[in-house]
Order: structure tokens, then C-alpha cells, then sequence
């Protein structure tokens, strides 16, 4: 009876030793998971690294130009049916227009240096039941009385104030004109492919995208989600196939292209932006370069 006892007790041991080691690699993985799932933001704030950095505002009617995206009011992020943005058009008397996640918006803006105010705002009576209510984004516009312009990983973002100097309003710069023109295929998945001479011209107010390569042609649309920051993906790519040498590689560059869901500068090298995958990965590097004949 007692060898049955001693042996009870040694399985119990050893499977409560196989527990406990279990428990220290699974308690050790989701160590090592938590600290990958940090985010670049939050790793600098860690690191003692600043935020988002005031720029400086010469020439407002290029710099604010443009739609800006609404991400929160009185600092709180917003909840609505539709994007909520702004569009400030400074070639048609200082305008602005856009949605206020239910409705469309009208009116128009006053601007003097960093001051800034909304005039004759109306929308549309449309009704809507989303978290932040339309009012509530109309209510932040009436307050404005100046703004300033931040700006983060290439991300600019409008801060708008009320006469307190309080944020009543923050937005995000919608600006792809960067991704816009003629470019050369510099790199793909990281090999040098200058000498295959492919060049592609991407026309943002178009949607379109068309790849020029020694023997063949790719056309496409390009769909930019302006709710997601850098956002960018080619669809219905079509391959004008002829036979040549180099066909692997534009096979590599066509899917390359429809696993690209943003887009980046590369680094301090303002001609070069890149292309990402899903997985924050580089999948195509991109050289600005000028518009010839052959690309129209």
C-alpha cells in the first residue's frame, strides 16, 4: 500500500513540476508577445523621445490646403456613421466644406496668421444615430479661434483651439501628393531593379495606376480608405503580357503591387517613398523621377 502511495505521489510531483514549467513558458511567450505588441508611439514615449512637433506655417494656402479627417473633439476620439473631415479650399474664397460624420457641411473660414474661425456653417438635415453626434463636431467648429499645425512620422495634424487655448478639435492631413506622378521602380523585396528601367505613374486624382516596363504594360485603380493613415492599395491590376526575359520579375512586381496596402517616405530621402504589405514589410521602393513621352 505504501509503494502505491509513494507512487501516487511521484506522478502528482512530476506532473505538477510539467505545470509549473508550462506555466513559466506560456507566462515567458506572453512576456515576449506583450513586449512586440508595443507600438512605435508608446516605444518612444518609453525611450523619453517628444511627440508630435510643432511646424512652423509659411505659406497656409499650400501647407492647410486640402481634406482634413476629424479624430477627436474635447480629446476624446470620435464615433460616427461616416468620416467626419474637412475640406479648406483657399482658391474659391476661402471655403470650407466636408462631412460631419452625418451630413454634408458649408461655410467658409477666416484666417490671419494662427488665428482661425468657421462663418455661416450649415449642413444638412439628414438625421443620424451615431456616438458623436453632428452637433457635437458643429459645436467644436464654432468655438475655433486659432489653430496649430503638428506633425508626426510625416503625419500632419491640425490642432484646433478655442479662446482659452484649449483643443477643441484635432485632424489629420489627407495628403497623397507626395505618392502622386512618375516614378522608377527602384527596388523589390530589397533587390536593386533600376537597370530593368520600369517605370510607373500613379495619378491620385484619377485613381489610376499604369507600369511601364521594357516589354510590358500593367494598368490598374489605385483605392485609397482615407480613414486609415497612409493608406493605399492597387486594384484590378491588368498584365499586358507579352513574352520576354524579364517576365518573372514584372510577375514579382504585379504581386507585389496587390499586396501593397500603404505607403511610407523612406527614410530621410524625400524622392523615395515605399511600398508596405500587410505586415508593416518594405515590398517595393519607389525613386521620383520626370514624366516622358512614352509614360502618357
Amino acid at each position: 500500500m505504501k509503494k502505491y502511495i509513494i507512487a501516487a505521489l511521484s506522478v502528482c510531483f512530476v506532473f505538477t513540476s510539467l505545470y509549473a514549467d508550462t506555466k513559466r513558458n506560456t507566462d515567458k511567450k506572453k512576456s515576449v508577445y506583450e513586449k512586440q505588441a508595443v507600438s512605435i508611439p508608446m516605444a518612444d514615449q518609453m525611450a523619453g523621445k517628444k511627440g508630435p512637433q510643432k511646424v512652423a506655417i509659411t505659406a497656409p494656402d499650400k501647407q492647410l490646403y486640402g481634406e482634413w479627417t476629424i479624430l477627436s473633439v474635447n480629446k476624446i476620439d470620435i464615433d460616427t456613421d461616416e468620416r467626419a473631415y474637412i475640406f479648406l479650399d483657399f482658391k474659391n474664397g476661402n471655403q470650407v466644406y466636408g462631412c460631419n460624420g452625418c451630413n454634408a457641411i458649408n461655410g467658409r473660414f477666416k484666417l490671419k496668421g494662427n488665428k482661425l474661425s468657421f462663418t455661416d456653417m450649415i449642413q444638412g438635415g439628414a438625421l443620424c444615430y451615431s456616438v458623436t453626434s453632428e452637433q457635437t463636431i458643429m459645436d467644436a467648429l464654432a468655438e475655433v479661434a486659432s489653430m496649430e499645425m503638428q506633425q508626426l512620422y510625416n503625419i500632419n495634424y491640425l490642432v484646433l483651439k478655442n479662446l482659452k487655448g484649449q483643443e477643441v478639435m484635432r485632424l489629420r492631413q489627407l495628403n497623397f501628393d507626395l505618392l502622386n506622378g512618375p516614378w522608377l521602380v527602384k527596388e523589390i523585396e530589397g533587390e536593386n531593379v533600376l537597370d530593368k528601367e520600369i517605370r510607373l505613374v500613379i495619378d491620385i486624382d484619377m485613381r489610376t495606376v499604369h507600369v511601364q516596363t521594357q516589354h510590358n504594360i500593367i494598368r490598374g485603380k489605385v483605392h485609397i480608405d482615407s480613414s486609415k493613415e497612409n493608406d493605399v492599395q492597387f486594384e484590378d491590376l491588368q498584365y499586358y503580357h507579352n513574352q520576354s526575359e524579364d517576365t518573372d520579375k514584372e510577375t514579382q512586381l504585379l504581386i507585389k503591387l496587390e499586396e501593397t496596402v500603404s505607403c511610407k517616405k523612406a527614410g530621410n530621402i524625400s524622392t523615395d517613398m515605399e511600398l508596405l504589405n500587410t505586415a508593416g514589410e518594405t515590398v517595393i521602393r519607389l525613386q521620383k523621377t520626370e514624366l516622358e513621352r512614352k509614360d502618357l
